[in-house]
């Protein structure tokens, strides 16, 4: 099996207003039966098959804006996906077309084209190829919903509330032995923009409300699952000074964090998101152009590989919005159950040459987990500290591996005991920077 869960038995990766369920850098899939790679569109060919209207005016809208704006507005962020750069060099070899067009979609032909277990309905446990209840249909489809009712339909009664939209692979196949993702999905909820120019602050229909602006990097943030990317964490304090209403580290939020705060912020993307999609899918000069870290996580006797632990690589001049990060042994073969792979390896890809960077490690916020989980520990493991490795890292020019540094290598001794063996998080204890959890948008 591939591991990676979700209540509904998918990929589907919700943001929501209230603390909820909802996903380090690099792919929301990994082919842990085989190889322990990334799953991904092959080739990074893309095709998506939007709700459309077929000439009635009134279909395919979301929320105010027409059928035609929201396709527009879709195309427009997956431009923004496959067109990142670098430090001036473009990272992604992505080609995303506009496929056949779904027609109008609502809750009475929804199980046509999105793949759910209806309710009352009883669907399959979830096994390859992942697809439950209902549809299996050769496209990717994305779907506007006007007014929440399928998204009411498919995430319970009320969720239209607070699902802003949900999204990610429903379907992967082998092909000469590489597994790759075939079919996405993505709902967006158009009830969070269904007000009408000058409506009254008191209007029913700003119950909920978000700005257009707002909506898009909601959007955007579906969008990256819908391509396979997973969630990240790296400056969650900066996350948390922000709902505290500090807003002097904003710029600082990536994109692909599990707590939706800023849409407009996350709209513009952090290194961390940049790489990630380059380790889906690298251009021909990423791999020539940048470094790459690679180190091995242990337990406390500096012998067990030690599973489940962020790993972060921050520019020394400017550490906050030049970091990337990586989840040790996510990238594993086998059983991950209770984080118990022993299985510690991380890879930082995306390091400039000539820049001198740091390594820390910490916890995953013991608040990601179900929908919120990052791979491959689902509870967070604990037991250990945060820290930070001794010295600096860099390299002279592109293509380099980097295993060691001014003063140590880049394996990585934690205080991680090595008689505690369960998953979870140490017996109860929290992450040192446990937030206001799930992936929710704050307004």
């Amino acid at each position: 099996m591939i591991r990676k869960t979700t209540t509904l038995g998918l990929f589907l990766v919700a943001f929501v207003f209230r603390i909820s369920p909802a996903w380090p850098a690099g792919p929301i899939l990994v082919d842990n039966e085989t190889t322990g790679a990334p799953v991904m569109f092959q080739s990074g060919n893309v095709t998506f098959n939007p709700e459309t209207s077929d000439g009635n005016s009134a279909a395919g809208k979301l929320g105010r804006l027409t059928n035609e704006e929201a396709i527009g507005l879709v195309t427009e962020l997956f431009d923004d996906w496959k067109n990142m750069t670098l430090a001036g060099v473009g990272v992604a070899s992505l080609n995303v077309t506009q496929g056949k067009g779904l027609g109008n979609v609502d809750q009475t032909n929804v199980k046509n084209h999105f793949s759910y277990c209806p309710p009352g309905e009883n669907c399959p446990d979830e096994s390859s190829p992942f697809v439950t209840g209902s549809a299996r249909s050769g496209q990717s489809p994305i779907i506007f919903d006007g007014d929440g009712s399928i998204t009411d339909l498919i995430q319970g009664q009320g969720a239209s509330n607070d699902v802003l939209g949900f999204a990610g692979p429903r379907l992967v196949q082998r092909v000469g032995g590489v597994l790759y993702i075939s079919e996405s999905q993505a709902v967006l909820n158009g009830k969070f923009v269904d007000c009408p120019t000058g409506a009254a602050a008191k209007d029913s229909c700003q119950t909920p409300e978000v700005a257009v602006e707002a909506f898009k990097g909601a959007i955007f943030h579906e969008l990256g699952h819908f391509l396979g990317l997973d969630h990240v964490q790296v400056n969650l304090a900066s996350a948390n000074k922000l709902l505290a209403g500090d807003a002097t580290e904003a710029a600082a939020i990536p994109t692909m964090l599990p707590l939706y705060i800023d849409g407009q912020q996350q709209l513009s993307p952090h290194e961390d998101d940049i790489v990630s999609l380059a380790l889906l899918y690298p251009s021909s000069s990423f791999p020539d152009s940048f470094c790459t870290i690679q180190g091995v996580v242990y337990e406390s006797d500096g012998t067990t590989e030690f599973q489940g632990v962020n790993v972060i690589a921050r520019n020394v001049a400017n550490g906050l919005n030049e970091s990337v990060s990586f989840v040790s042994g996510a990238f594993y073969t086998g059983s991950a159950a209770s984080c118990n792979a022993k299985q510690g390896a991380y890879t930082l890809r995306g390091i400039v040459p000539g820049r001198s960077y740091s390594i820390e490690i910490e916890r995953i916020s013991s608040t990601f987990t179900g929908g919120s989980s990052i791979e491959p520990c689902d509870p967070p493991i604990g037991g250990f500290d945060s820290q930070k490795v001794e010295g600096s890292f860099s390299c002279s020019k592109g293509g380099d591996v980097i295993k060691g540094g001014s003063v140590t290598t880049t394996n990585i001794i934690t205080t991680k005991k090595s008689s505690t063996t369960s998953g979870g998080s140490g017996g109860g204890e929290s992450s040192d920077d446990d937030s206001g959890g799930g992936c929710s948008l704050i307004p």
